[in-house]
């Protein structure tokens, strides 16, 4: 909003030339009196409005343009002409330095900011306009100045005017900048620190010193949220200098990305002072970072040259052991891997309590949601530190992608998620080798990018964003986990000298700048040896994975007598889809069991952007292709190969053994093979694997859970049920609630996974052991405290089989806890009650004040309630009831509305809950924003439900009454590579 700056005097607020001299211990304050402003005109609002409707039609236009028809249909996500155009700066203007001064008030003036920028820019090509975006803010119309650099001479201003629809702020001038020549536009201006958590924005957390509440300002600028701040260039190729001023009470402290180089006192303001920071180096705006706070700072030495500081509210200090261990090894690895020494001369880590991201991986300032950095051995679980470690791991990577080197726009965001994650399975191994977190990276990163892309709705990793939905929506699971998984294939097809050599070129050439997906393929391009070079480039073979949706399941048939096999391609679909023409280089590695080394993943041969060809493969019993599943796709062989493969499931190491149950029980659901495969596969695995291997038995028990959500309601539940409790016997027997702190890393993960299983079943060990542990908690809850591991089990578990009484005892917890850890569990588990009105004044919560509950950790309540079977029509109901509430509550950071959208599926399968799916779309067709995207892969997953339920449920109903008599039978063989090992 741009509007009269009301009762603001600027005076205080430095010019250019007084930015320029910070160092000389110059005064400044700012003090309130009326001040002119920009007030915009009844005629000039209806002209807005009506340019708007242009832009809007012009979207349409663009999308179809943008998108047409090629194989598929463009992804219906990004065509809604009702999204706000994200109408692209010009290029006429580069900045080159911004000076900025901004005090936030906390305590006083109604949450608002007051600050001044100076923008110094270079002319590219001449104009008479100034072009900067801004959003949510007040201009001051007079304090608006332009002159050429070495001039004292100012250039008039002939007009101002703020664009909602595009977020810009356009000055026009009297007469024309010169090209090439450097300008300086300064502006003052009045910002609101609102609790949306965007832009600069204000936090609070309670004070048990004073049992008062507190607040901080903190920012979160990525990706277009720096405009909410300061008038900017705020796309990422506009990279600048910035000097920084911090204005705050005295009794708070700041920082920001540099290191302070001084502080001012406040000569005009009693208890108020600047801090002073140095230049940064060229960087986008969507990095630049402050935080004004009385947290509690940690300093601590390392063997780095960089300075690490943790800054957390006085009640965590205990909880920032893990990372002050992690971070400087984190950072010499990268070091080490890219050979470019970290530029800056500092990292502060700080930890923020209400944040809309895990990190955020501004430079040299990395901000974190509380419970990503902290970690208390005593309250977490073993799944928080994995993922603290993760986050922290991604976000040191950045330093390098994304800070380093920047994608020139947004329609490239992967290559800065997708290479932060991927390189988490590099850096991580070497930290904690027991680990065994490689084993991991499928189940995290290439099937969790299989769940979008198994739809029609899914989208190219990299395409052209048309609005500011549309960046929003792009962080996602297609570019951060399938942008990782498609540069792990890359790694394999080149070698890994290769592919890290290319990296240390890209990063060198583009260091301080930005790049492309095609810069990139050149910069590996470059280091592949003219022996080893592929029959096309590299950049033919990665861009027919990243500028189309979806991926490929290759079908494999081989003539057992001449070992020729038929090697075809299509798009994997879970729904029936008229055939299309999506092609792939599609690098296929394989082994048999006469040369059973699968290891070897590099390509032996390619599909080379063709639908079919012909090879040759030897082998006496099996073969396998896509080794370690290192390709980004599935493959469905001939059922003699599957069958072998299914009586040998057991003499294959855990990430072959996941890749082939996960293949087969997508193609089972897509009704490409039959379920007697995987369910046989199953049945092999879990009764012969006495070890309880965590990765397998996590695919195992994922892929299981799609087939539980689909019968939960159904006849034949119980018959099913029966199954999986009888082949996972050993495993759900074997595993007990006895955890111990001192367990290995993968024992702890097993327990968590396997108990939470076992107790499903209402009447069952497992159950039982929960409620007897939850009683004596509740009688004694010091001496029998429930470890960190088993608590959401145990809590939901009796919440589950419990009442009101249960439910409001854990809730009146859940208020009183101090663990940010503990009431992550609290919060799922509460969600597990089987009472309607419980669940339905339990989402009531997440709109209602003084509930204790969190904006950012509302999706978290709504998931645990649509993940419940009794649950998920409420969720549905509340959702379609309060949608404009929600919207508006919320807005469109950080997609915590689509967020709840996408959890609606996981039970629905009947036409009649698609229908009303379909109609909640069309009735709020204009009013989707950020959620439209998960919407529409809603609605196709309940349509590949549908289909299930057609063509597998009778099938699933009479294998499990046809196998009833063999369930926990085998017939053990030999257990080598050259042979079966057991079967059904």
């Amino acid at each position: 909003m741009v509007g009269k700056a009301k009762n603001v005097d600027y005076s205080s607020v430095p010019t250019t030339a007084e930015l320029e001299s910070n160092g000389n211990q110059n005064k400044y304050t700012v003090n309130r009196k009326p001040n002119s402003g920009v007030t915009l005109s009844k005629l000039t609002l209806a002209l807005m409005a009506l340019g708007a409707l242009l832009l809007i039609a012009l979207a349409v236009g663009l999308t179809i343009l943008l998108y047409p028809h090629c194989g598929d249909a463009a992804p219906e996500a990004f065509t809604h002409a009702v999204q706000p155009v994200a109408e692209r700066l010009p290029t006429n203007l580069a900045p080159i330095h911004y000076r900025l001064q901004i005090i936030p008030f906390l305590t006083e003036k109604n949450f608002t900011t007051s600050g001044a920028v100076a923008i110094t820019f270079k002319v590219n090509k001449e104009t008479d306009k100034i072009v900067l975006n801004i959003f949510d803010m007040e201009i001051d119309k007079e304090s608006v100045k332009i002159k050429r650099i070495n001039s004292t001479d100012h250039i008039s201003v002939t007009d101002q005017q703020f664009n909602d629809v595009s977020q810009t702020y356009t000055i026009a001038l009297e007469e024309t900048l010169q090209k090439d020549d450097e300008y300086d536009v300064e502006m003052k201006f009045t910002g609101h620190l609102r609790d949306n958590m965007q832009g600069f924005y204000r936090s609070q957390y309670d004070d048990p010193k004073t049992n008062t509440q507190k607040y901080m300002a903190s920012t979160q600028f990525s990706p277009i949220d720096a405009r909410r701040a300061f008038p900017c260039f705020d796309e990422p190729s506009f990279k600048a200098k910035f000097t920084i001023s911090v204005g705050r009470p005295s009794t708070m402290s700041s920082i920001s990305n540099m290191p302070k180089r001084s502080t001012d006192t406040m000569l005009e303001k009693t208890n108020w002072e600047w801090d002073h920071y140095a230049e940064t180096p060229l960087m986008s705006t969507y990095l630049i970072a402050f935080v004004v706070s009385d947290l509690t700072a940690y300093r601590y030495n390392n063997s780095t040259k960089t300075l690490f500081t943790v800054h957390t509210r006085m009640k965590s200090a205990d909880q920032i052991k893990l990372i002050i261990d992690l971070s400087p090894k984190l950072l010499e690895y990268y070091e080490s891997y890219f050979n470019i020494k970290f530029p800056l001369p500092k990292i502060d880590l700080v930890g923020v309590p209400d944040f809309g991201f895990n990190a955020m991986e501004n430079w040299g300032l990395i901000t974190f949601r509380e419970v990503t950095m902290l970690f208390d051995e005593n309250s977490a679980t073993i799944e928080d530190k994995k993922n603290t470690v993760a986050v922290l791991a991604h976000e040191v990577a950045h330093q390098w992608f994304g800070n380093l080197v920047t994608p020139a726009w947004w329609n490239d965001l992967w290559l800065k998620e997708g290479f932060s994650n991927f390189m988490c399975s590099y850096a991580i191994p070497k930290i904690y080798p027991s680990w065994n977190y490689m084993d991991e990276f499928v189940l995290d990163e290439t099937y969790q990018a299989f769940r979008f892309d198994y739809f029609k709705s899914s989208r190219p990793i990299t395409l052209e964003v048309v609005s500011t939905d549309n960046i929003r929506q792009m962080f996602d699971s297609i570019s951060y986990s399938k942008g990782a998984s498609v540069i792990r294939m890359l790694s394999h097809i080149v070698g890994e000298n290769v592919f890290k050599q290319g990296l240390i070129q890209y990063l060198n050439q583009y260091q301080y700048s930005n790049a492309n997906h095609d810069q990139l393929w050149s910069a590996v391009e470059t280091n592949i040896k003219s022996e080893n070079k592929l029959e096309t480039t590299i950049k033919e073979v990665m861009d027919s994975w990243i500028l189309q949706a979806g991926f490929p399941v290759v079908t494999a048939v081989r003539n057992g007598t001449t070992g020729e096999v038929h090697l075809s391609q299509k798009r994997f679909l879970l729904t029936k889809e008229p055939a299309n023409k999506t092609l792939w280089w599609v690098p296929i590695s394989y082994a048999s069991d006469l040369k059973p080394h699968l290891d070897d993943t590099k390509p032996k041969l390619w599909i080379r952007n063709v639908p079919e060809i012909t090879a040759v493969i030897e082998a006496n019993h099996w073969w396998l292709l896509n080794l370690q599943q290192t390709g980004y796709y599935i493959v469905n062989y001939d059922e003699h190969n599957w069958r072998r493969l299914t009586e040998s499931i057991i003499i294959f190491p855990p990430t072959t053994r996941v890749q082939l149950i996960s293949d087969s029980m997508d193609l089972a659901r897509a009704n490409l093979l039959d379920y007697d495969i995987p369910l046989k596969m199953l049945t092999n695995l879990a009764v012969q694997d006495k070890d309880i291997s965590f990765v397998t038995h996590r695919a195992a028990l994922d892929k299981v859970s799609f087939i539980r959500n689909m019968l939960i309601s159904s006849p034949i539940y119980k018959k099913f049920e029966d199954f999986i409790f009888r082949i996972f016997d050993n495993a759900f027997t074997k595993v007990d609630f006895n955890d111990l702190p001192y367990d290995e890393y993968l024992v702890q993960r097993i327990r968590k996974l396997i108990t939470k299983w076992a107790c499903t079943k209402t009447e069952s060990k497992c159950t039982n052991t929960a409620q007897i542990l939850f009683r004596k908690w509740i009688e004694n809850p010091v001496k029998d405290k429930i470890r960190p591991n088993i608590q959401e089990v145990v809590f939901c578990t009796s919440i589950r089989e419990g009442g009101e009484t249960e439910w409001d005892l854990l809730y009146n917890y859940y208020t009183k806890s101090n663990s940010i850890y503990e009431k992550n569990i609290l919060l799922d588990s509460l969600g597990c009650s089987q009472k309607p009105w419980i669940l339905n004044r339990y989402l009531d919560f997440i709109l209602k004040n003084n509930t204790h509950i969190r904006k950012q950790d509302s999706s978290r309540v709504f998931k645990s309630v649509a993940n419940n079977p009794v649950g998920y029509s409420l969720a549905f109901t509340y959702l379609r009831s309060n949608w404009k509430q929600l919207n508006n509550h919320f807005g469109s950071a950080f997609s915590i509305v689509s967020k709840m959208v996408a959890e609606l599926p996981n039970y629905m399968n009947t036409r009649f809950q698609l229908a009303e799916l379909e109609s909640f779309k069309n009735a709020n067709i204009n009013d989707l924003g950020t959620s439209s995207q998960s919407l529409d892969r809603v609605i196709e997953t309940v349509k590949s439900n549908i289909e299930w339920m057609d063509h597998s449920y009778n099938s699933i109903d009479k294998w499990l009454s046809d196998q009833a008599q063999y369930y926990g039978l085998r017939k053990t063989t030999k257990n080598s590579l050259n042979g079966p090992n057991t079967e059904l």
